[in-house]
């Protein structure tokens, strides 16, 4: 029945399955499972680009690395050159080496800092994973209830039960006080 009915004539108790989540951690584990919708589906995309290595997730992550390398390590190293005069083909050779070494600090660096991306990505989804496995269910044991109509009959029916049947009753038992039930004779 539920709801009014229980409310009026009550209900018998026994076992319900209750949530343990919120409304919102609900609506939650279920994008997490579906993994749609729009934050939590894109979030989920992009962490699936990182373990995988997609090119779109590394070069939005590699972008401002290379920006800062060309805007300002190539100049630096530039400038550290062009301050110590011309010395022609030992300059351009040193610089080109300084130019190399300098990329390949930058891709070793990137290569590093990916990896280490890599296994952030799999623990947070790793995290979201276990959170959306949760158990969100719950065996209860639900007391039964009387309901108002209950209270009021059971009320009502030991009023008069009172009102007809205590006082005959009780002279017929011999539990009453009074001269009905025989006096000493």
């Amino acid at each position: 029945m539920g709801g009014f009915g229980d409310w009026l004539f009550g209900s018998s108790g026994g076992m319900e399955q209750v949530s343990t989540l919120t409304p919102e951690q609900q609506a939650l584990q279920g994008q997490l499972l579906g993994g749609l919708g729009s934050p939590m589906g894109s979030g989920l995309q992009y962490l699936q680009g990182l373990l995988q290595g997609g090119p779109e997730a590394m070069a939005a992550f590699e972008a401002p690395m290379m920006r800062q390398f060309e805007q300002e390590t190539m100049p630096m190293i530039a400038e550290r050159f062009a301050g110590m005069g011309s010395h022609g083909a030992g300059q351009s050779s040193a610089q080109n080496l300084a130019f190399a070494q300098a990329g390949r600090e930058l891709q070793e660096n990137l290569a590093g800092m990916r990896e280490g991306l890599k296994m952030q990505g799999l623990s947070q989804l790793q995290g979201l994973l276990g959170q959306g496995m949760m158990p969100s269910l719950e065996n209860v044991y639900m007391q039964p209830t009387q309901g108002a109509l209950g209270g009021l009959m059971g009320g009502v029916g030991s009023g008069l039960g009172m009102a007809f049947g205590a006082g005959p009753m009780a002279g017929l038992l011999g539990l009453g006080g009074g001269a009905a039930g025989g006096g000493k004779g």
